[in-house]
């Protein structure tokens, strides 16, 4: 028990002075690898699914704003080009004497 506390001693010294902390680090990195492939592996069909759900309401999204943008443009020019159009129309048809 003696050793292993020598051990533990110089561990800490090594590890207050930053000299352990980077061997420590690699170690828990290079044991993280296969634990990371295994996670990845597990979640990459949901990333896919997901990725492409993404992508249908994009475009859905894309489709809704460019039918926005036209009722807009519908509303800000072409509808009142169209009433003073149709009052014009209504002036002038009530002018024409009716022929019955």
């Amino acid at each position: 028990m003696k050793a292993f506390g020598w051990i533990l001693l110089a561990l800490g010294v090594l590890l207050a002075a930053g000299l352990l902390g980077p061997v420590i680090g690699l170690a828990l990195a290079v044991l993280a690898l296969p634990i990371a492939l295994i996670a990845g592996a597990a979640v990459l069909p949901v990333v896919l699914v997901l990725g492409a759900l993404v992508l249908m309401l994009g475009i859905l999204g894309s489709l809704v704003g460019g039918l926005l943008a036209v009722l807009g443009f519908a509303l800000k020019y072409a509808l009142p080009i169209l009433l003073v159009a149709f009052g014009l129309w209504l002036i002038v048809q009530s002018r024409r004497p009716s022929r019955a």
